[in-house]
């Protein structure tokens, strides 16, 4: 039965080197991808969706809860409109 090839000393630093930079690299990644929403850059929203937004805005501060702790709100997009992502955000609390 033929003997397998050894790796040299060299070939395993550098294997062991290939695998350290990719984990800082994937770690850094992970970071930067859960930092709280206060860090991230504001995303720029439609000129058209600004109105409509506002509007959603003042219907949440003026939401009142029931006693079950529930809060219901009804928002109705405007014909022609594409503002579900920008909705999104500001329901999920993110960066406008």
């Amino acid at each position: 039965m033929p003997n397998p090839r050894r790796m040299s000393r060299r070939a395993w630093v550098l294997t062991w080197a290939v695998l350290c930079a990719t984990g800082l690299a994937a770690t850094a990644w992970l970071q930067a991808a859960a930092s709280p929403p206060e860090s991230r850059p504001e995303r720029p929203v439609k000129a058209e969706c600004r109105e409509y937004i506002a509007e959603v805005e003042g219907q949440l501060a003026d939401v009142t809860v029931d006693d079950s702790g529930r809060v219901g709100i009804v928002t109705v997009l405007p014909g022609g409109l594409d503002c579900r992502n920008e909705l999104d955000d500001l329901l999920r609390g993110g960066a406008r």
